[in-house]
């Protein structure tokens, strides 16, 4: 029996895909300071993280990690501490202070970001258990699911990107840069409290 509805599937995918999270908070940083100028490692970094982690759900090892207590008690630590990393950098890179400001987030802040992040763990295995396709085969039925949410990932990335890149026309005084600074660094910090809910 073939079952895959790829369209409550993409639907769910771009609705989680575009709303606010600490991907789309780093993203909004970066095109606030710089647009879409060397943008790419950090998106491709989230792509491939993100990528990993539907592989990694759609094949069920996720469920069976996150349900060891010391395990998932680690990953909750070491998550908390990445984020916290990230909150900080996020919030220098929006003081508007000299090479603070040229900072730049890489491949290796995108990719190690997935694995700090609840939000992607909630897309990812909650998207396996409710549209994982039904082909027949397991590795054509994940590469399809972590394939399609690619389709709408890449250009909702490209959308946080372009927004902070709109902000900074904006966000000229650098009172208004330490407020974004600030509001992104709390939205951050909030993530990390959700971890632990």
């Amino acid at each position: 029996m073939v079952s895959f509805d790829i369209i409550g599937y993409l639907i769910f995918a771009f609705a989680t895909s575009i709303t606010p999270g600490p991907n789309n908070f780093m993203l909004l940083a970066y095109g606030k300071n710089h647009g879409l100028k060397d943008s790419g490692k950090l998106m491709f970094g989230i792509f491939m993280g993100f990528t990993i982690m539907l592989y990694v759900s759609g094949y069920g090892i996720a469920s069976l990690i996150t349900a060891n207590k010391t395990i998932g008690l680690g990953l909750k630590i070491a998550s908390s501490a990445w984020l916290l990393y990230l909150a900080f950098m996020i919030k220098n890179m929006s003081s508007n202070n000299g090479d603070v400001y040229d900072t730049k987030f890489g491949f290796s802040h995108g990719f190690f970001m997935q694995f700090a992040n609840p939000k992607a763990y909630i897309m990812a295995v909650s998207g396996a258990s409710a549209f994982m396709p039904q082909l027949g085969n397991i590795h054509l039925n994940v590469s399809i699911f972590a394939f399609s949410f690619g389709l709408v990932g890449v250009p909702s990335m490209l959308a946080w990107l372009t927004f902070g890149d709109a902000i900074s026309r904006f966000t000229k005084s650098s009172k208004a840069h330490a407020i974004l600074g600030i509001t992104l660094f709390l939205m951050m910090l909030m993530s990390i409290l959700l971890i632990w809910m």
